[in-house]
């Protein structure tokens, strides 16, 4: 498949289809007019500002060329839709620049073509695109919101809280009643704020229900493609463990399984960050069950963390990380603050920022800030994994595989499921 050049980032490519898939998306959702979005014309929307900066001027600046370029490139502080970038001959027969006001772009009959003769490529670059637009992307702290207002609700929804007469006491008390509340508890799957499917009852139906991006990409079909992400990272994990180094080579391939993790969810990050240096200081970092300083936390770095920590999960010594992202953390916070848990009882516990769903939801309580926190990374997990153990005292069905079987609950199992709770 063609490629495209983003020429102010030296020999930066990304796939055609990528950045046709991420036009599908992004026109549907801010302009559903339009019976084919791909023969709407997009704003061109060049400019120097950083994303939230820019989205702040104008929401609609969103479905942007601009913004689809920055999400294709993962470099989204610099600007690509130039000049420059249309006469590059590996753009230039699929991207038409329009001399009109606004200044605005289509879609050549050529690059339709392509998408429309793509088939099963067509339908992987659209699981990249919407993990794009429906992950927790930022920049510096602050959310980068690329849905239109009506899919995020406000206010956001508050969970009922417990009645004064039966609280539970205690830390353990709390994590129990949350446990016994998201099972009892009926759950709707939503994708796009819309139903999908039947409500489902348990923690064993919610993670059958379990789906990322796509409705389609559920978890049998998911499974799979994570599982070959935990045994790269496994390898490399008990070389460092081993070595305390990964050589240049293995330093290589650090740096390629960590852009598959962010591709995965849909959080690319600037490409001078990812380094065998800062990958190998993450993995440390987990593998220790202690952030450094200077280790790389975000909704991207979490979950290299968490995969790199997946094959200690039957090592009752070790600690495995849970993805502690926007999701994750409203669901556990959510429920702990609706059910009057006390902040002090969960200390390093934060929220991250995220939105779209019911996300931000309103607390009652004041909770700190877990973003870019190490701290709050090590807790949370911590706090899965107390999930974990609790569903597997034997009170509650056991987790399914993705073969068709059953087995002990695991703290990538409880994840998913406060995943798809965290929307």
């Amino acid at each position: 498949m063609p490629h495209i050049q983003f020429v102010h980032q030296g020999q930066r490519q990304a796939d055609l289809l990528l950045v046709i898939a991420l036009w599908h998306e992004l026109m549907s959702e801010w302009h559903p007019e339009h019976a084919d979005p791909l023969k709407a014309n997009a704003v061109r929307g060049h400019t120097i500002s950083a994303m939230p900066t820019y989205l702040a001027g104008d929401p609609f600046k969103a479905c942007s060329f601009e913004t689809m370029l920055r999400l294709a490139s993962g470099v989204l502080n610099s600007m690509h839709a130039t000049g420059p970038f249309f006469a590059d001959p590996h753009n230039a027969p699929w991207f038409e620049p329009l001399d009109v006001h606004p200044m605005a772009v289509r879609l050549t009959p050529a690059a339709i073509d392509i998408w429309n003769a793509a088939g099963d490529a067509r339908e992987a670059a659209l699981v990249a695109a919407r993990a794009r637009i429906d992950s927790d992307l930022e920049w510096k702290g602050e959310p980068i919101v690329l849905l239109p207002d009506s899919q995020v609700e406000e206010p956001a929804v508050e969970l009922q809280r417990a009645s004064a007469g039966s609280p539970a006491e205690g830390r353990r008390g709390h994590l129990e009643n949350l446990v016994r509340q998201i099972h009892e508890e009926p759950f709707q799957p939503m994708y796009r704020k819309k139903a999908f499917g039947a409500p489902v009852t348990g923690w064993d139906a919610r993670l059958n229900a379990y789906f990322w991006p796509l409705p389609a990409w559920n978890y049998m079909r998911a499974s799979p493609i994570v599982g070959q992400l935990v045994e790269r990272a496994s390898v490399l994990a008990d070389i460092l463990e081993r070595e305390r180094a990964w050589s240049e080579e293995q330093g290589r391939m650090a740096v390629a399984l960590a852009h598959d993790i962010f591709t995965w969810g849909g959080v690319p990050q600037n490409p001078d960050t990812v380094t065998p240096a800062t990958v190998e200081q993450v993995f440390l970092s987990a593998l220790g069950n202690a952030g450094s300083p200077t280790a790389y936390m975000n909704s991207g770095w979490t979950k290299v963390a968490a995969f790199a920590t997946a094959h200690l999960e039957d090592d009752g010594m070790r600690h495995p990380q849970v993805i502690w992202d926007s999701r994750v953390a409203t669901a556990v916070i959510g429920r702990l603050d609706g059910n009057a848990a006390p902040v002090s009882a969960f200390p390093d516990i934060g929220t991250v920022p995220g939105r779209g769903g019911t996300r931000p939801r309103q607390f009652a309580s004041r909770w700190p800030s877990g973003y870019r926190s190490w701290p709050a990374q090590i807790a949370g997990s911590a706090l899965v994994r107390e999930i974990r153990d609790i569903l597997n005292r034997g009170d509650y069905p056991q987790m399914p595989l993705p073969d068709g079987g059953a087995g002990p609950w695991t703290t990538r199992g409880v994840e998913m499921v406060l995943f798809m709770d965290g929307y």
